[in-house]
């Protein structure tokens, strides 16, 4: 038995095939369980934008779906400060053994903190998608869930 999303297969040769982009994981159970919520999360994203994969507008739809739903703050700078202050072993200039000025990395800071909703937004809405769907097969919490035969 494969995987189910809403009744669209993910099969055993998809999961497979999969397996080559999860480069991070740490031993081969983790890369086919990587593999299959790859799979699951892109068959949640088709299905929400109303399309089917290989769409040649697949990337663009499924951008303009996350555009449109999910809201990301911009930090302030108050905010960033606040991080500042909180991480200043992060900005440690290890050869003079002082901390970096907030104004110089004010802006990288920011970059981090957006980067930060950013995942995490999009988290979000693929868990507000998984709740409503059907899956079968597969467990975003529990690997040994994962119905994959390799």
């Amino acid at each position: 038995m494969s995987i189910k999303v809403n009744h669209v297969q993910i099969s055993d040769d998809d999961v497979f095939q999969e397996m080559q982009y999860q480069t991070d994981a740490i031993n081969v159970k983790e890369v086919i369980f990587k593999a299959a919520q790859a799979l699951v999360v892109q068959q949640l994203l088709l299905q929400a934008v109303g399309i089917k994969k290989n769409n040649p507008n697949e990337e663009e739809k499924i951008n303009q779906l996350l555009s449109d739903n999910i809201v990301i703050p911009t930090a302030s700078v108050e905010f960033c400060k606040r991080y500042y202050n909180n991480n200043k072993i992060k900005f440690l200039d290890k050869e003079r053994g002082e901390t970096l000025p907030f104004e110089m990395v004010k802006v990288y800071i920011k970059e981090y903190l957006q980067n930060q909703s950013t995942i995490s937004g999009i988290n979000e809405y693929i868990k507000m998608l998984a709740v409503d769907a059907n899956i079968q097969g597969f467990d975003f919490k529990d690997p040994s869930v994962t119905n994959i035969k390799i």
